[in-house]
């Protein structure tokens, strides 16, 4: 089954309907209730009775001639959608929706749904007949994104969708689905009324902790007790069971043995309760019977269109005045500010709510996601989206979900606010302790790193990583450049900050200049500005180390005065397009070395305890800013590439079996994709130029990955003789991007291999338009598995012939 969310947060499932005698009925009862108008515009007759051999011709044999996909909620079908072959790649495609469920995105789920089987089963084109006054189904299938052409008849309208996705059907999609998630997830942070089962008299039981939690936080709506032993907990009347409270609960807290979690949802499933967090533990990050109740308990709330945060997770927070909503474990709810947090951790998930309290960062919402059996960190990603008052989202993950969902949502929201992750279990017996329990093994760093890089998310390999970045962040003050200044009164923390600036790839605007130590604080208040004004300086780093007695407090006061003076300066002039420059500060003092803030008028200045801790911040901060600055680029139109052409010779020739097809083949299909190589002059040294190999291939979790790898000829002859790894002299560079690639990430890819003077921009050209076509194959071609070029050569000539392997996935 696949979850699915409708238009209004409701939530339903997806399966494919069968021929027995359960979705026989099941579809029968939808006949029943559906009006005779939607019938009738479904059929294009008046039906009343509805016999099984009817029902059964509409149950097609899942993919290869048609597909009957079922949606329901709850114990009923609520709709109904379907496709039939009507010639070799063309399906007819209809639709039947209960009419209270008309409106809803029901339609244009099951149309998304329908599109992605047909066409990864062969199918290019639906068909539909349409009735004139059918005005819904109508609006399905021109707001679908697909390219429609239509054809008129007397009284219905003909059209044809061609099922090659677009980027305008990716949009709408998107956009839709970001809604609907939206929606879904809306009563957890903005409940009315929360009940919390499990509480007890017992101050140190879970339930007793978080209710206080709840009542201590200002929790501006009503909170009600569940436990069927008692007549009151902290002063408040408890009820025996959900459905005895008078109000209609938004959502509900289950804190009570792992045993007794299936039971109480049912409960909770009865009083129309509609969001659920389980605090208990014992469920998949047990053992294979905590795996089977985690299961039973998604499928029942699903069923009922219920959505579940967790189990064993550490709750959620919401410091929104109009909410005051702490439902977790922090000891207090923290004041509002920039960031969201999500972590599948709920320990550590509130060890960093304790250090963002500590180093003064506001938090609006957070959420501890625990075995993430229902809501996942994406679903968090689109929630936060749109949020106002969340300007940076923070992730601590230990597994990817659905990593190129993940990808697609970063690189939407990366262009407007920043994500900062930390990715945990990067090693095998990191994974093996992980309380996620990954059903798939977890992908390969390099692949983890190219996600992240073509996504635009901060990867952050420990927590105090995120949090020095995050510090930057909050102010929202990015660097246009990679020339930083430093000011400071002692070379010592000088020159280990040259040292790390040189190494992180950012460029040091030199002199350092030093101020000694006499009159410190008149030094900064002077010198600061000056640099601030400079027009060749894009960030500062200021270092303090106190020398014999120094005032401190001074030397801050000071720092605050300069920047506040150049910021004055700039909107009494009335600068519209004066930016502040981000300033970090080190102070090399005893005593707390959390990261904590130097107010400067309407601007924060971070203060590290550490020069390293300052630069690696604003490194990552530049990258960030750096993405968001670029042009992101396009999947580009390819003149002579045939990818419908290319996929029909490759289900003629390919085997059941999943083998690699034939070199004639293959050289067929590079020939309809446009690619052709040159032919190395016999008078070419064969130690000439790089030696480059391209590699494809399907993942179960990432879809589609690329690497680009190129070995010197100067070394060794063949790129597969290289290790992955650079042994003695060999000049081996490998690069890896997910697809779709755009042209920005072909630039990407071959500036980081080809490098040298005897590779000219002719071969380089050649090759970002390889990895293009090569790109668009395999999106295009679903049935292939893995593409290998290997040999090719990028020289003074341009790129030279080498020998390619195609293999498909077993039928």
């Amino acid at each position: 089954m696949a979850r699915i969310i409708l238009r209004d947060g409701r939530v339903a499932q997806f399966r494919q309907a069968t021929r027995d005698n359960r979705d026989v009925t099941a579809i029968r009862k939808l006949f029943e209730t559906v009006s005779t108008d939607s019938l009738y515009l479904r059929f294009f007759h008046l039906m009343r009775d509805v016999s099984d051999d009817f029902i059964l011709n509409m149950i097609a044999d899942g993919g290869r001639n048609g597909m009957s996909l079922l949606c329901v909620s709850g114990d009923r079908v609520i709709a109904m959608g379907n496709y039939i072959r009507t010639a070799d790649t063309m399906a007819e495609v209809a639709f039947l929706v209960d009419d209270k469920l008309q409106g809803k995105g029901v339609g244009s789920l099951l149309l998304e749904h329908l599109a992605q089987n047909a066409w990864r089963n062969g199918f290019k084109s639906f068909e539909a007949t349409v009735l004139r006054e059918n005005y819904q189904m109508l609006h399905v299938f021109k707001s679908s994104g697909y390219e429609l052409t239509s054809d008129n008849e007397p009284d219905a309208v003909h059209l044809v969708l061609p099922l090659v996705e677009t980027e305008r059907t990716r949009v709408l999609q998107e956009v839709r689905e970001k809604l609907a998630t939206a929606a879904s997830l809306h009563s957890f942070f903005h409940p009315q009324t929360v009940a919390v089962i499990g509480a007890s008299r017992d101050p140190n039981r879970l339930g007793r902790i978080l209710l206080k939690r709840i009542l201590y936080g200002g929790y501006t709506g009503t909170v009600y007790p569940v436990n069927p032993l008692t007549h009151s907990v902290s002063s408040v009347r408890s009820y025996k069971q959900v459905r005895d409270i008078p109000e209609q609960i938004d959502l509900a807290i289950i804190s009570v043995p792992a045993t007794q979690v299936l039971s109480v949802a049912q409960e909770c499933i009865e009083a129309n309760v509609r969001s659920v967090i389980v605090i208990s533990a014992g469920f998949g990050e047990r053992d294979e019977a905590g795996e089977l109740m985690q299961r039973q308990l998604v499928e029942s709330l699903r069923e009922s269109g219920c959505r579940l945060i967790g189990p064993n997770c550490l709750g959620l927070a919401n410091s929104n005045p109009d909410v005051s909503l702490n439902a977790s474990f922090a000891p207090v709810l923290l004041p509002p500010g920039p960031a969201a947090i999500a972590s599948h951790s709920g320990a550590l998930g509130i060890a960093i709510l304790d250090y963002a309290e500590k180093m003064g960062m506001g938090v609006s919402n957070f959420v501890s996601l625990g075995n993430k059996a229902d809501v996942s960190g994406n679903d968090m990603l689109q929630y936060w989206e749109d949020d106002p008052d969340i300007k940076m989202i923070l992730l601590y993950l230990e597994s990817f979900g659905n990593p190129l969902k993940f990808s697609r949502i970063c690189r939407r929201i990366a262009r407007n606010k920043p994500i900062l992750v930390v990715k945990s279990a990067r090693t095998e017996a990191g994974l093996s302790i992980s309380n996620t329990r990954a059903s798939f093994p977890e992908p390969a760093e390099p692949v983890v790193d190219a996600l992240f890089r073509q996504a635009g998310v901060i990867r952050a390999n420990t927590l105090q990583e995120m949090f020095d970045a995050a510090a930057l962040l909050s102010e929202n003050v990015l660097p246009r450049g990679r020339r930083v200044a430093l000011v400071t009164n002692t070379a010592g923390g000088a020159v280990t900050t040259v040292d790390t600036l040189q190494r992180d790839g950012l460029e040091f605007v030199s002199p350092v200049i030093n101020l000694g130590y006499e009159a410190l604080a008149q030094g900064y208040r002077d010198v600061l500005p000056q640099v601030l004004k400079d027009d060749t300086v894009d960030a500062v780093i200021v270092l303090f180390t106190p020398i014999g007695v120094v005032d401190e407090q001074a030397v801050v006061n000071a720092i605050a005065e300069a920047i506040t003076e150049v910021a004055e300066e700039h909107q009494t002039a009335g600068d519209p397009s004066y930016q502040p420059k981000p300033v970090l500060a080190n102070f090399l003092t005893r005593g707390d070395y959390t990261v904590r803030y130097v107010k400067a008028g309407a601007q924060k200045i971070p203060v590290y305890p550490f020069p390293e801790q300052a630069v690696h911040a604003l490194t990552k901060v530049m990258y960030y800013a750096e993405f968001r600055n670029r042009d992101q680029g396009h999947v580009p139109d390819l003149e002579n590439a045939n990818p419908d052409a290319a996929r029909d010779l490759i289900r003629a020739v390919r085997d059941k079996n999943g083998k690699w097809i034939s070199d004639a083949a293959c050289s067929q299909v590079l020939e309809l994709m446009g690619i052709a190589f040159q032919q190395p002059e016999p008078s070419t040294p064969r130690n000439a130029g790089l030696s480059v190999g391209i590699k494809v291939q399907a993942d179960p979790l990432f879809g589609l990955i690329m690497e680009l790898k190129s070995v010197s000829n100067k070394v060794v002859k063949n790129w597969e003789q290289a290790p992955f790894q650079s042994v003695g002299n060999v000049g081996f560079t490998s690069v890896t991007r997910i697809i779709p690639l755009t042209d920005v990430d072909a630039v990407d890819m071959v500036a980081q291999v080809c490098i040298g003077d005897d590779v000219t921009e002719t071969a380089q050209t050649e090759l970002r338009d390889v990895l293009l076509r090569l790109s668009r194959l395999a999106e295009e071609v679903p049935e292939i598995q893995h593409i290998e070029l290997t040999n090719l050569t990028a020289s003074l000539n341009g790129l030279t012939a080498g020998t390619v392997q195609i293999q498909c996935i077993q039928e």
